[in-house]
């Protein structure tokens, strides 16, 4: 690298003709003397070139590590702790590097991610679209009786519902992932919120014989986005009341502290299992006490929808069904 440099050519032979030109006017003046002068500019041409050299070969040392990197590999760790421009340089690159392996590692996770996810919905997927393909072709038995084709008909129409939701559940969790989902802050009661979360499962409450109770500070007030709060509390409500036997109970707890707006629902269910707690918001994590109908993505939306909020979520081992969430305050964190 260093021989078929251009400009250190021109350089060497700028100072070889510089030290002639010098060594011949101080020979017109001290004839002795030119002959030292002459060795002192080579001398220090040859130094000069010395130490060029020995930057050439850390620039090469460097060249080698960023065509290591190039390839893949990480692993080396080029810092000194010698003072210096290149010195400085090398522990750049490497901090550098680290991000970059940091990324790598990152989108290593999310491809696995990815890759879990597709499977995950596949599955999913492929048990109702199973069991209508199944219905379909016994729809078209000509000598099926009127009740029969009327409960398969109920039966593939469930399984569309359950169809739809998953998809609509997925897509306002890749909103969220993508972070397309600007959440808007407002003050919002908490009693109206869990109010209109319970809205939607009104009818298969009161089919269940569930009564739900909201007790405690009323008149509480938190900031968060209505919409999307308002379905984080339905998706737990709901997992309240799939897991609750009929005549059960389902309690909301509201508490107003200068730290923290706090909720806890409480439900009469079996519970979480203590080896499930650690898992219970991971998406299509199906528990030891998980119902027949749920696919195990309520909770893990409701936990995404809560932590753009400035809020967090919790849960208990059983018995009952216990969850904690938690709206921080202005400051507070």
């Amino acid at each position: 690298m260093m021989v078929r440099n251009q400009e250190l050519w021109i350089y060497t032979l700028a100072m070889l003709g510089l030290s002639g030109l010098l060594s011949a006017a101080i020979y017109q003046w001290a004839p002795q003397a030119a002959v030292a002068a002459l060795c002192g500019f080579v001398l220090l041409t040859v130094c000069s070139l010395l130490f060029t050299r020995r930057r050439y070969r850390q620039i090469a040392q460097l060249n080698d590590y960023l065509q290591q990197v190039a390839s893949g590999d990480f692993s080396l760790d080029i810092r000194t702790h010698q003072e210096g421009e290149l010195s400085l340089l090398r522990t750049e690159i490497y901090k550098v590097v680290l991000r970059l392996s940091e990324q790598k590692d990152q989108m290593e996770r999310e491809r696995q991610a990815l890759a879990d996810a597709i499977s995950n919905i596949s599955h999913q997927l492929k048990t109702p679209v199973t069991s209508m393909v199944v219905m379909t072709d016994l729809l078209r038995q000509e000598g099926l009786e009127a009740e029969q084709r009327q409960q398969f008909t109920r039966s593939i129409h469930i399984q569309l519902q359950r169809i739809e939701w998953l998809v609509s559940s997925l897509l306002k969790l890749a909103k969220v992932d993508a972070g397309v989902i600007r959440f808007q802050r407002r003050r919002e009661k908490v009693e109206d919120l869990l109010r209109e979360a319970l809205a939607p499962i009104q009818i298969p409450l009161e089919i269940k014989n569930i009564r739900v109770e909201i007790r405690g500070d009323a008149g509480a007030v938190l900031l968060c986005d209505r919409q999307w709060t308002a379905e984080a509390l339905l998706n737990i409500l709901k997992n309240c009341m799939e897991h609750t036997p009929e005549g059960g109970r389902i309690q909301a707890d509201i508490k107003d502290t200068a730290l923290y707006t706090q909720i806890v629902i409480l439900d009469s269910g079996p519970g979480i299992a203590r080896q499930d707690l650690p898992y219970i918001f991971n998406r299509f994590y199906r528990g030891k006490n998980a119902g027949e109908v749920g696919v195990g993505i309520g909770l893990a939306m409701a936990r995404s929808f809560l932590d753009g909020q400035n809020a967090d979520l919790s849960a208990a081992p059983g018995p009952g069904g216990h969850f904690v969430i938690r709206f921080y305050k202005q400051g507070a964190i």
